[in-house]
């Protein structure tokens, strides 16, 4: 198999780009029959330690001059296309695809695919303070024709709290439990669904919930491995 690389830039943070090279992984041999060494794609992540800009603006420009350092990099490199493992920081990508030759994979588009496939017209999105204020999701699905339900105010607080634990390595049972409730409340008013819109959250979010949950990780996973093996 002579394929062009997947390219990734991660570090936004640790935690999220590892679990999303684990699913490259478990994926490829799910749904690709990967099982030999050379059935599995070739994954280049640059783990990139960006200032953080989960709830603040003030490191934005830092953040991207970085990240524009290393796409440029990647660009040198035989990589059929690249992705980036954080959600909120898809507010660079317009910036980071007029400096690529390479074509990058948006992970909101490919979430909002698959959503709009599903025929919801109300879902409810976790994610960053960020990811929320920038409306990343939300003009998105609203473009086709679905509504948005997001947490309130305190309950955005308590969702930066729980993604900074992980980032900090710790997976509390209360976060999950925390998670859990803030989604039954998007749930009590009338969301169809629960997107993690933030790269974080699925490691703690139950493995079970009583609406259709849209993991933005593995949904961008599997939109890369189809192009990499078709």
């Amino acid at each position: 198999m002579n394929k062009k690389a997947i390219g990734i830039l991660g570090g936004m943070g640790p935690e999220a780009s590892g679990y999303l090279y684990k699913l490259l992984i478990d994926l490829s041999i799910k749904h690709f029959g990967a099982k030999n060494n050379d059935d599995f794609p070739e994954v280049i992540i640059h783990s990139i330690p960006v200032p953080d800009f989960i709830s603040s603006n003030k490191k934005r420009g830092e953040a991207l001059q970085m990240l524009l350092e290393r796409v440029k990099q990647l660009n040198k490199l035989n990589i059929s296309c690249l992705s980036i493992a954080c959600n909120t920081a898809h507010v660079l990508l317009d910036d980071l695809r007029k400096n690529s030759d390479v074509p990058f994979v948006s992970m909101i588009d490919e979430v909002v695919e698959i959503v709009n496939d599903s025929n919801h017209k109300t879902v409810g999105l976790l994610g960053t303070p960020s990811t929320i204020r920038y409306q990343l999701y939300q003009k998105a699905l609203e473009a086709n024709e679905i509504s948005t339900i997001i947490p309130n105010t305190k309950q955005i607080k308590i969702l930066e709290r729980v993604i900074r634990n992980v980032l900090a390595g710790k997976l509390l049972k209360q976060d999950t439990q925390m998670l859990t409730k803030i989604a039954d409340t998007l749930k009590e008013k009338g969301v169809e669904g629960i997107i993690l819109g933030c790269t974080e959250l699925p490691l703690v979010f139950p493995s079970r919930y009583s609406l259709p949950v849209y993991n933005s990780v593995e949904i961008l996973a599997l939109a890369l491995l189809r192009r990499y093996y078709k």
